[in-house]
């Protein structure tokens, strides 16, 4: 069933917060159900989109966390909240060997899981997430039963490891004298609106919000000899390396600073949660970047026409097929949207005012949440940082009404 914010006119339904794992306020590291689970500052979070290929994987619906302080990946699924183990190669099955995780600072590690039979072959190659190891300055390449997911000759690691920089090129080590490509402190990832469809693979893209370079990359993919779908070239889109700034323009032209969040539309068009510059930007298909909320440079948190509205430091970003933009406005504690008329309204929490309250969504509280997705149902779910919890923004029936909103 799809839920839209706009069925609130109605006046038939009334938005929700409410906690979906974690004790809030409560750091730790502890499994189980999920009202008794702890997390230490979990930041990004993605969805399982649909059904599992096998017993043992995510089921649809089942959510990834990064817990960044606890340097793990989490799962909460229906039977509570695991720790989501990786190994190095299928051989250390269920032995030892795992990945050492570096998500680096407050808003580090993004997160975005690829759809069931976008890979090959079935198995640990059917389907995975990338990582951002933001620490480490990478991108990895994880399977969803819990190795990393090498397809054919390819590494599952994206970027030179532990080595900050901004080169275009390979994505990882492989022959040729092209250079392999560098990240510095990596975000947000993001995948191709139409990513599990694209074929050829050359099609299929992966966003990346590389933050520390304050620019927006793009990994371009490619069939191996056993049709698996490659990552295998890294290209700068947007921004120049190294110059932060608040310029809209085209490619290299534009400038950004500190961006953080990236996801892309149905029209193909990418929109950037620009942290540092308390923005949303857009870059259409053409490279053209624009400014579509917020006043460059400008913190603040009032609604209204977007580009007159105010932000301060957006992170988390999603986008539904309506065109709806959604986001976590970090240090306004608040849950904010983008109408379809350009509007810039707040949708949950009290911008400025952190704190933890679930209820309706225009007393509920947050602090500092980072991670924004919107689930198949519609709801949003948000990693709220500061709170060491997940929780839930939803349109639900009003009591006492019958629902006529959704289809």
């Amino acid at each position: 069933m799809c839920l839209a914010i706009s069925a609130l006119a109605a006046d038939k339904t009334i938005a929700v917060v409410s906690t979906v794992a974690g004790v809030p306020g409560l750091a730790g590291f502890q499994n189980g159900p999920a009202a008794s689970a702890t997390f230490n500052r979990p930041t990004w979070i993605d969805i399982v989109r649909n059904g599992r290929y096998s017993p043992g994987w995510p089921a649809a619906g089942d959510i990834f966390v990064v817990d960044r302080l606890n340097e793990s990946i989490r799962l909460i699924s229906a039977n509570g909240v695991s720790t989501y183990n990786v190994v190095q190669r299928l051989s250390d099955i269920p032995g030892g060997n795992p990945i050492n995780w570096d998500f680096g600072g407050p808003l580090g590690g993004g997160i975005v899981t690829e759809p069931l039979n976008a890979g090959c072959g079935g198995s640990q190659y059917d389907s995975g997430m990338f990582v951002a190891s933001s620490g480490a300055h990478q991108i990895v390449l994880v399977s969803m039963v819990g190795v990393l997911a090498a397809r054919d000759d390819v590494s599952p690691f994206i970027g030179v490891g532990n080595t900050p920089g901004s080169v275009d090129g390979r994505s990882g080590p492989s022959s040729g004298n092209t250079p392999v490509a560098q990240f510095r402190t990596p975000g947000g990832l993001a995948l191709s609106w139409d990513y599990a469809d694209s074929f050829p693979y050359d099609k299929r893209r992966l966003y990346i919000a590389d933050t520390g370079n304050h620019t927006i990359r793009q990994v371009r993919f490619a069939s191996s000899f056993e049709a698996c779908p490659q990552p295998r070239n890294v290209e700068t889109i947007a921004g120049l390396a190294g110059q932060p700034g608040g310029l809209d323009g085209v490619g290299a032209a534009a400038r950004f600073n500190s961006p953080r969040g990236v996801v892309a539309g149905p029209d193909g068009s990418l929109y950037v949660a620009d942290t540092g510059n308390h923005a949303i930007r857009k870059i259409a298909p053409d490279g053209t970047v624009t400014t579509i909320a917020g006043e460059l440079g400008v913190a603040g948190n009032n609604d209204g026409p977007a580009r007159s509205a105010h932000l301060n430091s957006p992170s988390g970003i999603d986008i539904n097929a309506k065109g709806e933009i959604f986001i976590a406005d970090t240090s306004n504690h608040a849950i904010r949207m983008i109408t379809t008329d350009g509007m810039l309204v707040t949708i949950a929490g009290t911008p400025g005012v952190p704190g933890f309250a679930d209820g309706l969504a225009a007393s509920a509280k947050f602090a500092g949440p980072v991670g924004l997705r919107i689930a198949p149902d519609g709801s949003i779910l948000i990693a709220d940082t500061s709170n060491n919890a997940i929780r839930r923004f939803a349109i639900i029936e009003a009591p006492g009404r019958r629902r006529t909103v959704g289809h």
